[in-house]
């Protein structure tokens, strides 16, 4: 049975009883990313997403989130394979009470969602440095008319989804103090974890440079980093769409940068 990325947009957006459908003849995959934006949301937007799976055991299958993947092949120097192929091997079902207004999570649920949140608190922060890298891969990027700027983006997103394209800077790499090496780039290919998380970031990273005109702000107020943030748990369900080959947004910017990377893979909008 064919399997897909889901996210939360595509929830929010389609209807249960096509998200229903979908599932009856696929397996819907819930990343850990997902799972924790469906539990931290309003409790409005919550209810009415999880109404919309199907009711019983595994209505979707699990699967953690992307740094499982590259610390997979940073261990073994082989490709991690489709997300599908890691999913948790458990039977479960959705707690009833998450469609209730009142849902309070359970104590381990708590420190697990308090344990994701210093995790992409993180993934903020790294994800920010990487829009430092973005001038220099397109110095022309802000010059120009308007209509230019926009041309120029459009090529800089293309030019990021090329075949190949991040190889050298991907070699240039060096791990933080303490943490084990990249395999070597030449055992590498596009399909791998490590590519495409790194292909993924910088395409976020490129579209906040240009968002705020290459003064991305230092001090990040609440508003702002939760615009970060989202943009972090966004790139970890583009990156498991496009290693899975098929991917569920309503998102315009996720739909257009899956399609520039895996042409060949199937949008469900």
């Amino acid at each position: 049975m064919a399997t897909i990325i889901v996210d939360k947009s595509f929830l929010q957006g389609i209807k249960a009883l096509h998200v229903r459908a979908l599932a009856a003849e696929h397996r819907l995959l819930m990343s850990d990313a997902l799972l924790y934006e469906l539990l931290t949301t309003s409790a409005t937007a919550r209810r009415r997403c999880f109404s919309k799976f199907p009711t019983g055991r595994n209505p979707v299958d699990l699967i953690s989130h992307t740094g499982k993947l590259m610390r997979l092949e940073i261990d073994t120097h082989k490709a991690a394979g489709l997300p599908s192929t890691h999913k948790d091997s458990i039977t479960f079902q959705f707690n009833d009470r998450l469609v209730e207004a009142d849902y309070v999570p359970p104590s381990d649920a708590l420190q697990a969602i308090e344990d994701e949140t210093a995790r992409i608190k993180g993934a903020v922060h790294s994800f920010l440095d990487k829009i430092e890298h973005i001038p220099s891969f397109f110095p022309s990027l802000l010059k120009g008319t308007s209509a230019e700027q926009k041309r120029a983006h459009q090529e800089a997103e293309e030019a990021l989804a090329s075949p190949r394209a991040l190889f050298p800077f991907i070699s240039q790499l060096t791990p933080p103090p303490g943490e084990k090496p990249l395999p070597p780039v030449e055992s590498m290919t596009e399909q791998w974890a490590i590519y495409r998380w790194i292909q993924v970031q910088l395409l976020f990273a490129l579209d906040v440079y240009v968002r705020y005109q290459g003064n991305p702000p230092e001090a990040l107020s609440q508003s702002v980093f939760e615009r970060m943030e989202h943009d972090v748990l966004d790139a970890e369900l583009l990156m498991l769409g496009v290693m899975e080959g098929a991917f569920a947004t309503y998102e315009n910017k996720l739909k257009r940068w899956f399609s520039l990377i895996r042409p060949d893979g199937d949008l469900y909008e």
